[in-house]
């Protein structure tokens, strides 16, 4: 039997609960590029370093030049990065540097300690650059919360896509872009994620659906929270109604069968909850206060392995395709 809750999305952030500490969905429409990845033109009513602006339809985040999040640095939980649309550039404490996008998945481990630095390219110059991210935040437990950093992506040509109708499928389906969906499994995590073992039932997936059609969600242990994120459109349950801009939250031991009443998007985050305390602050998501301080204390001595790029907003060649420099980081 299906036991759950609704929440409202009014924000870029999705109220996602354990084992997730956060999801946040961000949609920019960027501008035409200046020809060095920086927008053609600058907002007027930009704050240098520090523009998450509502209104404008686009954001620099805490970038000076191009868009993005210059170094800066993570410990106890791993990012699991989508890019739905535009490209990202990746640079980290390890050497490692990458560039994916328009489907692309990252997913990292902090693990004991990372820097990195997440930037927007804008690379058209002559047409706007539209982006769209989803990065979660996944908890580990306090036994891998030490453990050693990774990463790994999971590119688009790999990422398992399943039929939702046998009509149409090009607007039906479900990307399995980490976890299992019936005989459809996506790459593997890193060996040191909490995800990397099956039974902790680590899925995300994006999903898109015509009116009329219909998916079932497989049914899960009482411990896996199921979290369906209703993008747009609507989803029925037997008599519950779940509208856009909703992220429901259950657990059923199950298969819980979802109506489309209209054209939908969706995403679906799934995992098994960890019975632990949390502290979050910043960058850092332990188990105490304590934890959190030493981390602190451990990033002004030792850098998590220093920053060994010229800038904390390195660049990448507009030119380059998509890469990845390593699979797994080497501390």
């Amino acid at each position: 039997m299906m036991k759950g809750k609704a929440y409202p999305v009014d924000s870029a952030r999705i109220p996602v609960q354990n084992p997730f500490i956060l999801v946040g969905h961000h949609t920019d429409t960027y501008p035409s590029g200046d020809g060095n990845m920086a927008p053609s033109e600058y907002p007027t009513d930009w704050i240098k370093g520090n523009d998450f602006s509502k209104t404008r339809g686009w954001k620099m985040y805490h970038g000076r030049h191009v868009p993005g999040f210059p170094a800066h640095p993570h410990r106890g939980f791993e990012t699991i990065t989508y890019a739905r649309k535009g490209v990202i550039d990746h640079f980290d404490s390890f050497g490692n540097s990458g560039r994916y996008a328009d489907g692309d998945v990252q997913w990292m481990v902090a693990g004991k300690g990372i820097q990195h630095a997440e930037m927007f390219p804008l690379i058209e110059t002559e047409q706007p650059n539209p982006f769209e991210i989803v990065q979660i935040w996944l908890n580990m437990p306090k036994r891998l919360k030490m453990g050693e950093p990774a990463y790994q992506m999971h590119w688009r040509e790999t990422i398992p896509v399943v039929p939702l109708a046998e009509t149409n499928p090009a607007k039906n389906y479900l990307k399995v872009l980490v976890g299992r969906y019936d005989d459809a499994v996506s790459g593997s995590a890193p060996a040191s994620s909490y995800g990397f073992e099956a039974n902790h039932h680590i899925n995300v997936w994006d999903g898109q659906i015509e009116a009329g059609n219909h998916f079932v969600i497989p049914a899960y242990p009482t411990d896996v929270k199921v979290q369906l994120y209703v993008m747009s459109g609507s989803l029925t349950h037997k008599d519950s109604v779940i509208p856009a801009k909703t992220l429901l939250v259950y657990t059923d031991d199950e298969p819980t069968t979802f109506e489309a009443t209209a054209d939908t998007t969706f995403m679906v985050f799934i995992g098994q909850t960890i019975d632990e305390p949390v502290f979050a602050y910043g960058p850092f998501v332990m188990t105490t206060r304590a934890e959190v301080e030493q981390a602190y204390a451990d990033f002004e001595v030792t850098q998590f392995g220093g920053w060994p790029w010229d800038s904390h907003d390195p660049k990448i060649a507009a030119d380059q395709p998509r890469f990845s420099s390593a699979d797994q980081l080497k501390s």
